[in-house]
């Protein structure tokens, strides 16, 4: 399930740079014309309680069919800040996660069984010991796709608790940089763009640290 660290590094490094770009190109780009789509995308979904669920409900649907977490998290912290963005994408991240899940274990599990079944069984051992600490980490690295996870996790039939709790917690700090990174893209938000950088920085070394510390745990039997 995991490669080696030089390859997880690489992999890793390479996310920051393409982020570091995107971000680059999104601030150049929007230029003076953020407050001009802020007004727009709040005219379609209002800044308030009725707009909030709204909005979650469709990152829910959205995450849950395969949009990245964190260009969820942006746009939560580009319509409602960083705070209630953060909020907004990390339950609707939560609730996707759930929904992905239990969907693959009803509607891909006998299927994969059927075609699949010594692949299925790696990944079913995989997650059988450690799932909160895999779903952990697994959710703190800035690379993978959130989705293929918890459709490999849900025909495996992943026991259904630490997985979603480890999950849950692992979301929180990519959540909260991307809705900060979000936020900054706002008109005068260079501060909180500059904060969610280092943040990102601060993340992927600890998250590096912890992977290497847990390497054995985390390969497969």
């Amino acid at each position: 399930m995991f490669k080696k660290n030089s390859t997880v590094k690489l992999t890793i490094i390479a996310s920051i740079l393409s982020l570091c770009l995107a971000l680059a190109l999104a601030t150049t780009l929007l230029g003076s014309y953020s407050l001009d789509i802020q007004t727009y995308l709040h005219s379609l979904i209002p800044n308030t309680v009725l707009g909030a669920l709204l909005f979650a409900s469709l990152l829910t649907t959205a995450m849950a069919i395969g949009l990245p977490r964190q260009f969820t998290a942006l746009s939560a912290g580009f319509l409602f800040g960083a705070g209630y963005g953060m909020l907004l994408a990390t339950f609707s991240a939560i609730f996707a996660c759930l929904l992905t899940l239990l969907l693959a274990r009803k509607l891909l599990a006998n299927i994969v069984q059927q075609y699949y079944p010594q692949p299925l069984a790696k990944v079913s051992r995989f997650f059988s010991h450690n799932t909160f600490l895999k779903a952990l980490i697994i959710r703190l690295l800035p690379a993978g796709s959130n989705f293929l996870t918890n459709v490999l996790a849900g025909t495996a039939r992943t026991p259904i608790k630490p997985y979603l709790l480890g999950s849950s917690i692992g979301f929180i700090p990519q959540m909260t940089i991307f809705s900060l990174m979000g936020a900054g893209l706002q008109v005068d938000g260079q501060q909180q763009l500059i904060i969610s950088l280092i943040l990102l920085v601060i993340a992927i070394i600890l998250t590096v640290y912890l992977y290497q510390k847990t390497d054995k745990n985390l390969t497969l039997n």
